[in-house]
């Protein structure tokens, strides 16, 4: 009966040992998810100031004094791209909460809509266009790719803030005065479209996949970009996964960057709510 009893005993020592040491782990997930949280909110922070700051700077300069024409454009041209900086990163910032808890298509609370690529991306390089000029950078959309491209189902917003990720990053760490190319390829033989963005400038690491981990950030990009949160990738790359896609990087043979995104034409049907007139006229 003794030996039982120390038996028992050990055994339950040893079980409140496992668990005060899982308890210990989890203390210190806690802490670094915390710090993470903390570093996070103060970066995003920073980085809307300053792009709020600068709008409201030109601002001040445009009722103030008298501008010829050009110099005005000029001013309008910055207060865009500053905007475009701080809507993106807000998007991104309100994004991070739904991805993080790991939801499922299906638990989204937007519907799924056909949606055309191609039209997407132009509207997109639009956007980011004065971005570029800064830099005597050019973002041009190769439109013959996507001539027999059918459309994709997928929820808009989502898709359009993993182009805008993607897009932002290569405005940011080109090369002065190269362009950027977006091309697009429909893979019949899977039903899918595939979207590639190449751009010259800082190259990728030599494990391509650590860009998409979350808060990545190369020593290069830092240097050239110290304001950077590292989760813009991240955030697409679970996006895409949402949508049942695939997201990867490479260096291709001229030694530039390029980042693939292919979406299913119709692979998601039936698995979320589909868009539909009500939804339409609710926007």
């Amino acid at each position: 009966m003794s030996k039982e009893r120390d038996e028992m005993i050990a055994e339950l020592e040893s079980k409140l040992s496992d668990i005060q040491r899982q308890n210990e782990l989890l203390e210190k997930q806690l802490k670094q998810v915390e710090r993470e949280r903390v570093e996070y909110l103060q970066n995003v922070s920073h980085q809307l100031v300053a792009p709020l700051n600068a709008i409201k700077w030109h601002i001040e300069n445009l009722r103030a004094s008298r501008m010829d024409v050009e110099r005005a454009t000029k001013v309008l041209r910055s207060i865009y791209s500053q905007s475009t900086i701080a809507v993106h990163l807000a998007k991104n910032f309100a994004l991070m909460s739904n991805l993080e808890a790991d939801h499922a298509l299906a638990a989204m609370t937007e519907p799924l809509q056909s949606m055309s690529l191609c039209s997407l991306l132009i509207n997109l390089s639009d956007d980011f266009q004065p971005l570029g000029w800064d830099k005597g950078l050019q973002i041009g959309v190769d439109t013959k790719g996507f001539e027999d491209a059918p459309q994709v189902l997928a929820i808009k917003p989502l898709i359009s803030q993993v182009f805008s990720n993607i897009i932002e990053n290569a405005v940011k760490y080109s090369d002065r005065d190269t362009e950027i190319r977006i091309y697009g390829k429909h893979e019949r033989e899977i039903d899918s479209v595939s979207v590639s963005i190449r751009n010259r400038g800082i190259p990728l690491p030599d494990s391509v996949d650590e860009v998409f981990q979350r808060g990545y950030r190369s020593a290069q990009a830092k240097n050239q970009y110290p304001a950077g949160t590292g989760f813009g990738l991240y955030i697409a790359e679970r996006i895409v996964a949402i949508h049942e896609g695939e997201i990867s990087a490479e260096r291709d043979a001229m030694n530039a960057t390029v980042f693939t995104v292919t979406l299913t034409v119709s692979g998601l049907k039936g698995k979320a709510r589909i868009r539909g007139p009500k939804d339409r006229f609710a926007n």
